[in-house]
């Protein structure tokens, strides 16, 4: 029996269930069985319990329930908490005004260049009552990660409206007066509408006074000292601005010459080592330290680089922080089909060979490569290419993270002109990157080298009418190229670079959401052919925002280091394979969009499209995560801060009509990436999923077949090779959520 109750000044008063009652009722407005909440509530607490426990208590029994009307009413419950912590409750929430002033003074918002009748005027827009009708998957990852707290006393500081208005006035403060409240009007309805899904590092920061809003970055490391230092540099400064590290070390192999062969060279894990030290030093808050490094498919070290993270590798060869991606191409594919023969050479040895790879001329790496097969004075060694793959497989089927990137095709189906020699975190960036020549040349303002730099959000399908997708890619495109602008960069050269590329990533979230309300499956002629219709909209549309941020602002510096001058658009370049598994025709008259686009002389942005995982930011959402199907209806995810449950949306009417990622053949799931890839800049987080559940060993098999077929079909890369067994559909999966390193890329 509970007869007092702590407040939250400390006071003891008499428990009045009347009280408890009130709370229960009010956010009950779904339609559920109050009193039984309250009462377990009642009955989990204790005589001298706090007011917030019995709140946590009506939450967790709301929660426990595990349908969306008991979300729903857990939201509310929940947020009432943010209020009561950031205001005192729901009457004594303050104005606009008065919360900028207080934010300001306590140096969480940035001062903006708004006047007191802007801000009044902008009162006017701010509706706090769309927080109450949040669930509560989304308010408990807005509190947990994404609200200004107090991080010594836990207290939240802000509230969810009051977050997205923040964003939006940042964001746009810098926008020509005569439109700019029309801007953040227009920005802050989509954000709080939860139609334009932002990631990880713009949710913490814009509004604030960081501006580390970079999701990723990408470099290249050449084969000297002062380069693989630079190199290592980055990937430190680069995690402390919020940024998943892409790196990739075109070095001599282990055993080879140094210093005319006085010194002996370590190889790759050395370096390896040094990384995953720079990226885990400084571990942020809201998002851990994450990086991803390449190697590609000639290193002479490839055996020990394919196991770094195996749990069976020996102590001193074993790098398990960090994960790591190999990169083919086409030829060596085709030698893995034919159970070839393949030849591993150093950098060193082959460097023609080296830069070849990177390139989309097959005919030319052939060519070089039988020239240096053929040189009896060059070191090689002969291994099957089958080996090497099936190796790369397995390790990705026992540990998920040996990742894929097919680099010839990442650098033929591009508006790039520069070369692409790897991706990112979560290989849905495809950049040019450049050495940097030493520490000087990263901090000039005229660089040598380049950091591919890209920041990202998506677009959340399903939610987005026909009629209003244009209006929403635009604010999108215009959000990330304000970003672009007021982002703080560690590094002047990055500056530079990335403010003349203006390289952006706009993805899809949501898809296996829209499908299920479309009754469509992923793995039906029908099903592809929508999958089509949503890339090219999506595309179409991106390129048209950016035509017209090119009009209003001026075209990308660098533009004519892309194919935009000469009229390139993604239906150009795509593998034509892919047409052979959908029969959906272009719906969107391209040609005329192609004409206005040469009249330009291109576009505001080098590239648009990129396919990331959205990981945290669709809890924040709600919604399905990027183009995957659902794991399962019901999802517990569990982060560094805390566990969510995530419930399929929409479950009980369309439970049917969802497809299970374990129960999808993954044929079906490359020809949908192909689909989208035919419309996508750079490239996309694609996972596949290996249901063992009656079967022992994974097929080999099925490893090569999917891993051809990628290529087949024009994939440029491939994420996680997810494998499980014996997956149970009643009740819940759970699952750690990777984030991405908080991104995009979680997004």
């Amino acid at each position: 029996m509970i007869n007092y109750v702590v407040k939250s000044n400390g006071e003891r008063e008499k428990f009045e269930a009347e009280k408890l009652n009130k709370w229960a009722e009010f956010a009950s407005h779904y339609e559920v069985d109050w009193s039984a909440i309250a009462l377990e509530a009642y009955r989990k607490c204790y005589d001298g319990c706090t007011t917030l426990e019995l709140h946590k208590a009506m939450i967790d029994a709301c929660v426990e329930r595990e349908d969306h009307q008991h979300l729903k009413m857990a939201g509310r419950l929940l947020i009432g908490t943010i209020y009561k912590e950031a205001f005192g409750g729901y009457r004594q929430i303050p104005t606009l005004a008065e919360f900028y002033d207080r934010m300001v003074e306590l140096n969480h918002w940035e001062v903006m260049n708004y006047t007191r009748e802007e801000l009044a005027e902008l009162e006017n827009i701010i509706d706090h009552e769309i927080d109450i009708n949040y669930n509560y998957t989304t308010l408990r990852q807005m509190k947990d990660r994404y609200l200004i707290s107090n991080r010594v006393t836990g207290l939240c500081l802000e509230s969810p409206q009051f977050m997205f208005m923040g964003m939006a006035m940042q964001n746009m403060q810098n926008q020509p007066r005569e439109r700019r409240m029309q801007d953040i009007a227009k920005l802050y309805r989509y954000l709080n509408e939860l139609k334009i899904n932002t990631p990880t590092p713009m949710l913490i920061n814009m509004r604030t006074p960081h501006k580390g809003y970079a999701s990723c970055c990408v470099y290249t490391a050449d084969d000297n000292v002062k380069s693989l230092a630079v190199g290592d540099h980055i990937a430190y400064m680069m995690t402390c601005a919020s940024a998943g590290i892409g790196s990739h070390l075109l070095t001599r192999s282990k055993g080879d010459p140094v210093k005319e062969g006085r010194v002996v060279h370590q190889g790759k894990l050395p370096y390896y080592r040094m990384i995953q030290s720079a990226v885990h030093a400084n571990m942020q808050a809201s998002r851990g330290g994450s990086a991803t490094v390449y190697f590609n498919v000639l290193d002479p070290e490839i055996s020990d680089l394919l196991v770094l993270k195996n749990p069976t590798t020996i102590t001193q060869k074993r790098i398990r922080d960090i994960d790591y991606a190999m990169i083919v191409n086409r030829y060596f594919v085709e030698k893995v089909a034919r159970n070839e023969d393949w030849m591993l050479v150093s950098l060193l040895h082959a460097p023609k060979l080296y830069d070849l790879l990177y390139d989309a001329d097959y005919e030319a790496f052939k060519a070089e490569y039988e020239r240096v097969l053929a040189d009896e004075s060059v070191k090689k060694t002969m291994v099957k290419a089958r080996d090497i793959a099936l190796k790369s497989l397995t390790e990705a089927a026992e540990t998920g993270r040996i990742y894929l990137t097919y680099i010839d095709e990442m650098n033929r189906h591009t508006p790039f002109k520069d070369t692409i020699y790897s991706s990112n975190l979560c290989l849905e960036i495809a950049l040019p990157t450049k050495s940097y020549t030493g520490m000087l040349d990263l901090y000039s303002e005229d660089p040598v080298g380049e950091i591919g730099l890209c920041s990202l959000a998506s677009i959340v399908v399903g939610r987005v009418s026909e009629e209003e997708y244009e209006d929403v890619a635009y604010y999108c495109a215009l959000m990330i190229d304000n970003v672009i602008e007021i982002m703080e960069y560690p590094f002047a050269s990055l500056k530079t670079t990335a403010q003349a590329r203006r390289s952006i990533g706009v993805g899809i979230t949501n898809l296996a959401h829209e499908m299920a309300l479309q009754k469509l499956s992923y793995a039906s002629l029908e099903g592809k052919n929508y999958i089509h219709f949503i890339a090219e909209r999506h595309s179409y549309f991106l390129h048209k925002a950016s035509l017209r941020l090119a009009q209003e602002k001026g075209n990308a510096d660098w533009i004519d280091r892309t194919k935009y001058p000469e009229g390139w658009l993604p239906i150009d370049t795509y593998n034509k394979n892919v047409d052979s598994v959908h029969t959906q025709a272009l719906k969107y008259d391209w040609e005329t969009l192609r004409q206005a686009i040469i009249a330009q002389g291109g576009i505001r942005h080098s590239v648009l499209e990129a396919m990331m995982p959205v990981e945290s930011s669709s809890q924040l959402t709600n919604t399905t995560n990027g183009l995957y199907p659902i794991r399962n209806l019901k999802v517990m995810k569990t982060s560094g801060t805390g566990k969510n449950l995530l419930l399929a949306p929409d479950m009980d009417e369309l439970a049917p009509y969802y497809d299970i990622a374990w129960n999808l053949d993954s044929k079906d799931l490359i020809e949908m990436y192909a689909i989208i890839q035919k419309f996508t800049g750079q490239a996309i987080s694609a996972d596949l999923y290996l249901n063992m559940q009656n079967q022992q060993t994974i097929s080999s098999r099925q490893l090569l077949s999917d891993f051809i077929y990628m290529m087949k079909l024009g994939c440029k890369t491939r994420y996680y090779l997810n494998s499980a067994s014996g997956i149970v559909h009643e009740g819940y999966e759970k699952v750690e959520d990777q984030s991405c390193a908080g991104g995009a890329c979680t997004l």
